[in-house]
């Protein structure tokens, strides 16, 4: 008889194994990057790859995946053909998968879709390679150019500004960090705490 231990362990590593899986990726050259990868899990565990860069784990909450992975369960798991034959400028080829239970169930490919919640979970995951982006920028300004803090802040507020940041509490570690660093620019920490509150602000309303 397995001892219930073992089998409670056994049980629990299937079920991290048969997690659902959502995959996106965009391949767009001459876009900065050119192709990047995100792996996002039920639990909202998550894996980011792109050109030149080691692959980057992170959480972005059991919450903001369940939405997402409501879009795709809205999109029958990427069953069905998403893409569409209208000419279009191209915003780079995009492809969703979705597996379960250790198979790919669904696989989607398109440049543009004239399903909307199509276009709305690529842009979700697009912004979402801007935040992690944008995160980079911070923490390599924060260790290796003080003086830079500051231009990265702008660039990251900008984007909040113009919505374009998907889970922006990925931010919200770095940020707390630089407006507590009193080596920064007044300028810099007092930005800092700005957008820290802004997110911090979305994130209440959208509870």
């Amino acid at each position: 008889m397995v001892p219930r231990v073992v089998a409670l362990a056994l049980l629990w590593g299937t079920a991290v194994c048969a997690q659902d899986v959502i995959q996106f990726e965009r391949d767009f050259p001459g876009a900065v990057p050119g192709r990047f990868e995100v792996r996002l899990e039920a639990d909202g565990s998550a894996t980011y790859t792109e050109d030149g860069e080691e692959p980057a784990e992170f959480d972005i909450g059991q919450a903001e995946a369940a939405m997402v992975f409501g879009w795709a369960e809205g999109l029958q798991r990427f069953s069905k053909p998403l893409a569409s034959s209208r000419r279009v400028a191209s915003t780079g080829r995009k492809t969703l998968r979705f597996e379960s239970g250790g198979r790919i169930v669904g696989e989607a490919e398109f440049d543009y879709s004239e399903v909307r919640k199509a276009r709305e979970l690529a842009s979700w995951f697009v912004g979402l390679a801007e935040t992690r982006q944008h995160l980079r920028e911070l923490e390599r300004a924060l260790r290796f150019d003080p003086l830079g803090v500051n231009d990265a802040l702008v660039k990251a507020t900008g984007a909040m500004e113009r919505d374009r940041l998907s889970a922006p509490q990925l931010l919200e570690a770095v940020l707390a960090e630089i407006s507590a660093q009193k080596r920064l620019l007044h300028l810099a920490r007092a930005r800092a705490e700005g957008l820290l509150e802004r997110i911090r602000a979305k994130r209440s309303s959208e509870r």
